[in-house]
């Protein structure tokens, strides 16, 4: 879903939609991607603030709550990717919550590689309406939510969000 000033724009199939729960404390994210395709960096951000502001203000503002690049494991490339573990990165740009918590709009910006190209795609979620498990819970096996295209909003697994998704590079940017 794409915030834009104080409206809810629902996203159609040329939009790009990430799955999101909580697992324990941990918000996990599952980006769905394509053969070839793999996550090179991950900016989130309080979307309620940046949708107000201008674009050279939102540079100077600091509207970040953590952003990341060059991920260290194969699955955080192919976009499992949890929110705060900078371990997961080699290369921490703004530390999760340094600039203070986790906005309840956050935005979701995602830099995604392909080959020699790369294209940037988001999306934005309700921290509050994320959906919770225990934290012994298997991410393969949890539902996550989910909006593509649709005017309310789906629960699917991982397999059902990647089955449903396409390419990352074919979403608007």
């Amino acid at each position: 879903m794409v915030v834009s000033g104080c409206q809810w724009i629902v996203p159609g199939d040329s939009v790009y939609a990430v799955g999101v729960a909580r697992i324990g404390q941990r918000i996990h994210v599952l980006a769905p991607l394509c053969e070839g395709e793999r996550i090179e960096g991950v900016e989130v951000y309080d979307n309620d603030a940046a949708s107000k502001q201008t674009a050279a203000a939102i540079a100077e503002a600091g509207f970040t709550y953590w952003e990341v690049e060059q991920p260290r494991t194969e699955a955080v490339a192919k976009g499992a990717i949890i929110i705060g573990v900078e371990e997961a990165f080699a290369r921490v740009i703004v530390a999760a919550g340094s600039r203070g918590p986790l906005p309840d709009v956050a935005g979701l910006e995602l830099t995604v590689r392909r080959g020699d190209a790369e294209h940037v795609v988001s999306d934005v979620f309700r921290a509050a309406a994320v959906p919770s498990y225990a934290a012994d819970a298997d991410p393969g096996g949890v539902e996550f939510v989910y909006h593509q295209g649709a005017r309310s909003e789906k629960m699917l697994t991982p397999a059902e969000i990647v089955k449903e998704s396409g390419c990352a590079f074919d979403k608007v940017a």
